[in-house]
């Protein structure tokens, strides 16, 4: 069993800008390595070898189109006590998850009930800080949607791009 997801992966640059804001940010708690920053599209859980292929086959099969997201505000909660970066989400990106989440219903997939809003977790066990960080815009032009293995590690999981899928122009 693997726990696996699929997200938007930034290139480097944009991982870049995050963690160089989210440490300019000095938001107290426990600070998400920039290797592992991303922005979940469906969360799959434990997932046999089977499961996976059935997952990697309906990926394939999901027409996506690229699209920008802009990040502009940070925001933390204090029930969850995460802190985030958030953008509003493009109609091609509502599609791709609409999509994926309908495709994988065939591989055993219950999709999550709660609206899709696109974030980059920036930091967990936030126990104070401001509701809201307006920051300088970081515009992300997703090119692309990948399957994620996130095996426990010592210091929390340690994501792992298994496969990638273009988001055609």
């Amino acid at each position: 069993m693997q726990r696996l997801f699929l997200a938007l992966w930034p290139v480097d640059n944009i991982r870049d800008k995050i963690a160089e804001m989210s440490r300019a940010l000095s938001l107290p708690g426990r600070p998400i390595a920039a290797v592992n920053l991303h922005v979940t599209l469906v969360f799959l859980g434990a997932v046999d070898e089977a499961r996976r292929r059935c997952v990697e086959q309906a990926a394939s099969a999901v027409p996506s189109r690229a699209f920008e997201l802009t990040f502009s505000e940070v925001q933390w909660r204090a029930r969850t006590r995460i802190a985030w970066a958030v953008a509003e989400a493009p109609e091609e990106l509502l599609q791709l998850v609409a999509s994926l989440n309908e495709t994988l219903r065939q591989c055993g997939h219950v999709p999550d009930p709660r609206p899709f809003r696109p974030h980059i977790t920036l930091a967990r066990d936030v126990v104070q800080a401001e509701r809201c960080y307006a920051i300088a815009p970081i515009h992300w032009s997703a090119q692309a949607f990948c399957l994620v293995a996130s095996p426990p590690g010592v210091d929390g999981s340690e994501y792992s791009v298994q496969r990638c899928w273009p988001l055609v122009d």
